[in-house]
């Protein structure tokens, strides 16, 4: 029996030995250990690392995104060559919240005017006019229930909502718009946005609180006659984004007093029902490198003039695909990886910096264990589970050449170990809450080995 421990011992060892002499052999691009910071296990064990494998990008269209009760308002637009023209809406309702004022009967109206707080973001050129119509609904926010997927009762997409209203939900509006109004974007300025709304609109308004009108009793008897306000640009080249804290419709009034002088009054119409409050995304594709992509849902980076694109609103994403990944497997054990590190460098033909500039944070997505699309990856040996995500790493000699880094080792040794997740394609996208509530974007070209601008770094051990 001592016997035959041994030889299954000695068996265990050499086949160990022979899965590192076979990847020292097909994999290349290998560096010394010392260089690597790999901890050395025994004096016959060194660390070496390949950079050559094959990743395939694409770009991929989400059909939708949950955009409903995110706290902010994006509105906006902007064009670049790589993604077309993205313009973005967003829509909300206000009410007078069930204590509003009645006029004295020899009261008159004075203005209707909408306030917003100081933009907490943008992205594109804001030197430029920005003019925004708004716009009176006419028809009713309503929240939309994806089905689940069975047997998780989860929804299919991590951008899904169990309710919630999307970038791509349609909205009517009224034909003649409250208002236009045109402005500066100064980032440096932070005053609160006046906008004079329709006058014939604040005087009906004014007529029904004087009237004691039932629909000025409740923000749902408010929203049934009034459906709601959507701002939608008109001109401009970039995307600005506001609070939802602060919205207000406010109807100015005079009533006289004994002395006979004005006293200016006023009803408050605060934003109501903050969960159906979303931004709408069109994008006009035509022209882009990307032109065809709603009709395909995919395009590989061979069919878009070899780039691949993400952008935050529009629900586009970086498809990353490692075809050879079952060679891998056959070739090196899964224990023997001690690290690996997918870098991207994006597009050098596109802007990194102002006024398109690449996103702060960008994530990776994959299709999870109880098959929900785009869920994020999550950092590893993380209890929390917090989303992997990578700052842009500027480079130190280049401003106009920069990277990610992300952290894959639990990830891919899982992908190798798991025969039905091996041929799983990672997503490359801005963070979680830029995807949801930001415009960047994101261009990567097809992997060229000679720039090594897309690659994943595969340190491993190797027996000698």
């Amino acid at each position: 029996m001592q016997f035959l421990n041994s030889r299954s011992r000695l068996k265990t060892k050499f086949n160990s030995l022979l899965y590192c002499l076979c990847a020292a052999l097909v994999l290349t691009s290998c560096e010394d250990p010392n260089d690597l910071g790999l901890e050395m296990v025994e004096d016959n064990v060194n660390g070496v690392y390949t950079d050559t494998l094959t990743i395939n990008v694409s770009t991929v269209l989400l059909d939708s995104v949950a955009t409903s009760g995110t706290g902010s308002l994006l509105v906006g637009q902007y064009t670049t060559p790589q993604t077309g023209t993205q313009q973005l809406s967003t829509y909300f309702q206000v009410g007078p919240g069930g204590s509003a004022p009645k006029p004295a009967a020899d009261a008159t109206f004075d203005s209707l005017t909408l306030y917003l707080l100081p933009f907490n973001y943008y992205y594109g050129d804001t030197t430029q006019t920005v003019s925004i119509a708004v716009q009176e609904l006419n028809s009713t926010l309503e929240q939309y229930e994806f089905s689940p997927v069975v047997p998780v009762e989860k929804p299919a997409s991590y951008f899904y909502q169990s309710a919630g209203i999307y970038n791509t939900s349609k909205v009517a509006l009224k034909e003649e718009p409250l208002t236009v109004f045109s402005f500066a974007p100064r980032p440096a300025r932070k005053d609160t946005m006046e906008i004079t709304l329709s006058s014939e609109v604040g005087q009906q308004w004014f007529n029904m609180l004087k009237n004691e009108d039932e629909k000025m009793e409740s923000n749902a008897n408010f929203t049934e006659f009034f459906k709601g306000i959507g701002l939608v640009p008109t001109a401009g080249s970039a995307v600005l984004r506001f609070p939802n804290s602060g919205v207000a419709v406010r109807l100015y009034y005079s009533e006289p007093s004994s002395s006979g002088t004005a006293v200016s009054k006023t009803a408050v119409f605060s934003l109501a029902n903050g969960s159906l409050q979303f931004n709408k995304s069109v994008n006009d594709f035509s022209g882009s490198s990307i032109d065809g992509i709603k009709e395909s849902k995919e395009l590989p980076a061979s069919a878009t003039d070899g780039i691949s694109v993400a952008q935050a609103g529009a629900g586009l994403m970086i498809k990353l695909e490692i075809p050879y990944l079952e060679k891998l497997k056959e070739k090196l054990k899964p224990e023997f990886i001690n690290k690996a590190i997918l870098v991207v460098e994006p597009y050098r033909g596109a802007s990194v910096s102002y006024p398109y500039a690449v996103p702060d944070m960008a994530s990776l997505y994959e299709t999870s264990v109880p098959g929900v699309l785009y869920t994020p990856l999550v950092t590893e040996y993380d209890q929390n589970a917090t989303p992997l995500a990578s700052s842009f790493i500027k480079d130190s000699e280049n401003a106009a050449v920069g990277r990610y880094e992300f952290s894959i080792t639990e990830f891919l040794i899982d992908k190798l170990k798991n025969d039905n997740r091996v041929n799983e394609p990672l997503y490359l996208a801005p963070a979680t809450t830029e995807f949801k509530t930001g415009a960047s974007r994101l261009v990567v070209a097809a992997q060229d080995k000679a720039l090594k601008n897309v690659r994943l770094k595969v340190y491993y051990t190797n027996i000698q």
